[in-house]
């Protein structure tokens, strides 16, 4: 049985190599810009259209959603979460 690094790199999704580590080192790249902002629901849309433009130039091609997560006891500041698929 081969190693998950290797069936990692290997493996096609839907016909299309990904290196599920790159891409999501390249997310986080982009992602540094926004650090500082308040996580909104404006912000997180920037983020999506963000990797959405990323996605239709060919840089990126994993899977992914992002969401706006708040506490609801407000202890603890809101935050905006990219979930990548960790299936590919």
């Amino acid at each position: 049985m081969p190693k998950h690094e290797d069936y990692e790199d290997s493996h096609p999704f839907y016909g299309t190599e990904i290196v599920r580590k790159k891409e999501q080192e390249y997310i986080q790249y982009l992602l540094k810009k926004y650090r500082d902002q308040p996580a909104t629901e404006s912000l997180k849309e920037k983020i999506w259209d963000e990797l959405q433009i990323e996605k239709y130039l060919g840089r990126i091609k994993i899977p992914f959603k992002v969401v706006l997560r708040r506490d609801s006891y407000h202890k603890y500041p809101d935050y905006i979460e990219v979930i990548l698929d960790t299936k590919v």
